[in-house]
């Protein structure tokens, strides 16, 4: 389309020249044609379908048509003949979509689209959004490379101001995301909801996190970020009972609705959540750091190993010959060149890895420390220390990332804590040297779950989970079992009086298996205790999910954002999580406006070309 006008159309009108793209007889402009015929040799058409050969005019190319191989297909195959007939229809509707720019066309890329048109509020949805989930700044959009590939991509969309995008724009997606409340307000759908709570304090900012968890009807585990909220008061026991019951009153959260709040030890939690008058938990994971540190300062030997080989991490850190001497070093001995891991103190697990690490590359650092006489290595016996500590806290790491999983429930608390209790008091060559810690950490264990056979929903979870087995009870747990089952059947189907459930006699799923799938399939064997298991699966074990969610302040909080209110982190970190929990699908603006003006200027060339 260049505007000149070639011998066969000089002369025809718009009407015309569309009749003959429609009808010109070439097989250059039908290639629908070819599914069907190939062409052997210039004048002559090969059937795909029957093999006869058929011909086509002329074997000169302009001559050349398809008359007769239409002709064919509707005598012999046609069924093929409307199948091409189709395909031909297809081509002629592609025939009217605009090749070129309409007048109206070529004034709308110039223009700027105005700040209500739809197309620019959908641009400015999308920007806003990107700053929440990729945690950027607002300033981005001030930003020289930003802007530059915005006038490439889009023209005609203007970049609005920083305040714009932090103000109007952001608070206008929190209002419509917060439609995230039909998830949890249905209380005839989600009876009952189990939540975890934390606290974090930054350089400007103390922030409360709420997360709500829940099976839904087609057993499929939700995760619901709540509320981030900026805390203004002291953390004091009151202030934060005061602020869980408002968060609960902002979603039209009943406080009877609540299964289960996981929390950490703090003083000051435990004694708002009592206030609140909700069931709580410690959370399980926090308890075994707890256990695990106590047992390692139980032992001098054990803190002095550790102490050595932070001391040891320190000078690889702080020098670039020594890490590349130490490159060296592996590679001569065919070791893998991993980096010395640090410990961080707020990690016990870290101190796990630098341990892992220091005994990997044990040959290495002797090596290292027979060249350099101001580095200095572990002894034999203290590498074997190292070893059996290695061996006693890694099956602690695992039961730690399981119930810090997503998919984990509260019914692996007693199984998990009863394997613990298995490991430490057996005995080998792997527990010689560090018995201490072993002892310490064994009687830790027991105090501090030494209730958790006596809480109704840790046991009512563990016996509705079929990964696991009554005998990981105690007696008297069983004993009052039937009790516990009965008073649930009570809440839910208080008409209805049962026997022990028989369930517990047949079922027992694999250790890697799912319990929400299993449940899945056999609800309407067990319908008594399908509602149960909802409820007492529901929880996690530890608080962890709110944890991740201030591991994603600190993202938000960033140098270029230090002085984000406490709100704006809020509506940031809130729409962070559920923007993909609702796969972006919410109501900003009606978009049919934009779709329509297409449809518009398709019509108009189409009447233009008739």
């Amino acid at each position: 389309n260049n505007n000149k006008t070639s011998p066969e159309t000089s002369g025809m009108s718009l009407r015309q020249v569309a009749a003959k793209l429609l009808n010109n007889e070439c097989t250059k402009t039908k290639p629908y044609m070819g599914i069907y015929f190939t062409q052997p040799t210039l004048g002559k058409a090969k059937c795909s379908i029957c093999g006869n050969t058929i011909s086509m005019g002329a074997d000169v190319k302009k001559k050349m048509n398809t008359s007769n191989l239409w002709s064919h297909l509707k005598s012999h195959h046609p069924l093929k003949y409307h199948e091409a007939i189709k395909k031909k229809d297809e081509m002629a509707t592609k025939v009217f979509q605009p090749q070129q720019p309409t007048v109206v066309q070529l004034f709308d890329a110039q223009r700027k689209w105005g700040n209500n048109d739809p197309k620019s509020k959908n641009f400015d949805k999308l920007i806003t959004e990107m700053m929440a989930t990729e945690n950027q700044p607002f300033t981005m959009v001030a930003d020289s490379g930003f802007r530059r590939l915005m006038e490439h991509a889009e023209p005609r969309y203007s970049l609005k101001s920083e305040k714009y995008y932090r103000t109007t724009v952001l608070e206008d997606i929190y209002e419509k995301v917060q439609h995230i409340q039909d998830l949890v307000s249905s209380k005839d759908k989600e009876p009952f909801l189990s939540f975890t709570s934390d606290c974090w304090s930054g350089d400007t900012e103390s922030l409360m996190s709420l997360t709500c968890h829940f099976i839904d009807e087609k057993w499929e585990r939700k995760q619901v970020v709540l509320n981030i909220k900026a805390m203004a008061g002291s953390h004091t026991g009151e202030y934060i009972s005061e602020m869980f019951l408002a968060m609960l009153e902002q979603w039209n959260i009943q406080a009877e609705r609540v299964f289960l709040v996981l929390r950490d030890s703090g003083a000051n939690m435990v004694k708002g959540l009592k206030l609140a008058e909700v069931t709580d938990l410690s959370c399980s994971a926090h308890t075994l750091q707890l256990v695990i540190n106590e047992g390692i300062a139980s032992q001098r030997a054990i803190v002095d190993i550790i102490a050595k080989l932070k001391h040891c991490t320190t000078h690889f850190n702080h020098s670039i010959l020594a890490k590349q001497r130490l490159q060296k070093i592996q590679s001569d001995l065919g070791l893998p060149q991993h980096a010395i891991l640090q410990d961080v103190p707020t990690r016990w697990n870290s101190s796990l890895h630098m341990m892992q690490r220091m005994l990997e590359q044990k040959r290495a650092l002797n090596v290292y420390s027979g060249e350099n006489g101001k580095f200095t290595t572990l002894s034999a016996d203290q590498w074997k220390l190292v070893s059996n500590v290695i061996d006693t806290l890694a099956p602690f790491e695992e039961i730690t990332l399981e119930m810090s999983q997503s998919d984990s429930s509260i019914s692996c608390i007693i199984p998990s804590i009863a394997v613990l209790k298995m490991i430490l008091r057996a005995e080998g060559p792997s527990t010689r040297g560090i018995k201490t810690l072993r002892q310490t950490m064994l009687q830790r264990l027991e105090r501090r779950f030494a209730k958790m056979e006596d809480s109704k929903i840790l046991v009512l979870s563990t016996l509705l989970d079929p990964r696991y087995e009554a005998n990981v009870l105690s007696e008297a747990s069983r004993d009052t079992l039937q009790r516990w089952t009965q008073e649930e059947h009570s809440l839910f189907c208080p008409k209805i009086h049962t026997s022990k459930p028989e369930m517990y006699k047949e079922w027992l799923l694999r250790k890697t298996g799912n319990p929400l799938e299993w449940w899945q399939n056999n609800a309407t064997r067990f319908n008594l205790l399908a509602p149960i298991a909802r409820k007492f699966l529901s929880a996690p074990p530890s608080s962890v999910p709110s944890e991740r969610l201030f591991s994603e302040v600190g993202n938000i909080y960033t140098t270029k954002r230090r002085w984000l209110t406490g709100e704006n982190a809020e509506r940031l970190c809130f729409l962070h999580y559920n923007l993909p929990l609702l796969k972006w699908e919410f109501v900003m603006f009606n978009c049919t406006i934009f779709f329509t003006n297409v449809h518009i200027y398709r019509l108009l060339y189409f009447l233009c070309c008739i």
